[in-house]
C-alpha cells in the first residue's frame, strides 16, 4: 500500500538556482549551522571538546562526520573547480551599454 501510494505522489519540486524556493529555506538552515560551527570552533579547542565532551556527543560526531564531511568536501569541491576558471560575463541586453554617455 505504502508503495502505490509512494509511486502516486508527484516528485519533489526540482531546485534551480534562477527559481530559488524551497532551497532557500535549506541554504538560510545551511548559512546558520555554519555559523554556530564557527562559533564552536571559535569557543574550544578540540583537545578540550574531545577531552570535556560528553560520551554521548563525541559518538555522534564519530559516527557523523565522515558522511558530512563527505558531502561537504563534495560541494567545496564542485565550488572549487566552478570558481577556478575565468569569469563569464553576465550576458543582459538591458544592462549592457553602447555609445556615448549623453
Amino acid at each position: 500500500m505504502l508503495t502505490m501510494l509512494a509511486l502516486a505522489l508527484p516528485p519533489p519540486p526540482v531546485y534551480t538556482r534562477a527559481e530559488g524556493g524551497c532551497m532557500d529555506d535549506l541554504a538560510e538552515q545551511f548559512l546558520d549551522l555554519i555559523h554556530k560551527l564557527e562559533e564552536v570552533r571559535d569557543a574550544v579547542t578540540p583537545e578540550r571538546a574531545h577531552a570535556e565532551f560528553d560520551e554521548t556527543t563525541l559518538q555522534v560526531f564519530w559516527k557523523k562526520w565522515p558522511s558530512l564531511s563527505a558531502w561537504a568536501g563534495s560541494l567545496w569541491r564542485m565550488l572549487s573547480e566552478e570558481l577556478a576558471g575565468p569569469a563569464t560575463p553576465y550576458r543582459d541586453a538591458e544592462q549592457d551599454e553602447v555609445g556615448g554617455s549623453e
